[in-house]
């Protein structure tokens, strides 16, 4: 069986999120434009609060991305320069859960529109499944 080297797992984390970060960038345009029908008419507040969140333009969503990146990396980092660190290992483990919560909310996001919500196809594709691979890696 193939097995990454654990510190090159860790470090891949970042693109597999960022593959996520750049799907909703590329896509939270368009899909405002296109899902503005779905809460025109409704009364339904967690609808309209989800859509609002989404209606940005690219670039606005970017610099949000930005702040999560550095956030990440430096969590990634602080976890492979002190590997052995019960610390940095409580750490890392927190962000990867709290991936796992961000994926369930895109899950969550699209029932309750009923509708694609941007960066769900990685949320579950690949993020979801790495995050649970880095999981078993490291307990």
């Amino acid at each position: 069986m193939f097995s990454i080297e654990l510190l090159n797992a860790i470090w891949l984390f970042l693109v597999i999120f960022m593959l996520h970060d750049f799907e909703e960038i590329i896509s939270v345009e368009n899909w405002s434009r296109k899902t503005e029908h779905l809460v025109e008419n409704t009364s339904n507040c967690l609808k309209i609060l989800i859509w609002k969140f989404w209606n940005i333009n690219s670039h606005s969503f970017a610099k949000r991305d930005v702040v999560i990146f550095l956030v990440g990396s430096t969590i990634v980092f602080l976890k492979v320069e002190f590997i052995d660190s019960g610390w940095a290992a409580t750490l890392f483990l927190v962000f990867l859960c709290f991936v796992l919560l961000h994926n369930l909310v895109h899950i969550i996001q699209t029932l309750i529109l009923k509708s694609y919500t941007p960066g769900l196809y990685t949320a579950i594709g690949i993020v979801t499944p790495y995050t649970i691979y880095l999981f078993y890696r490291l307990i």
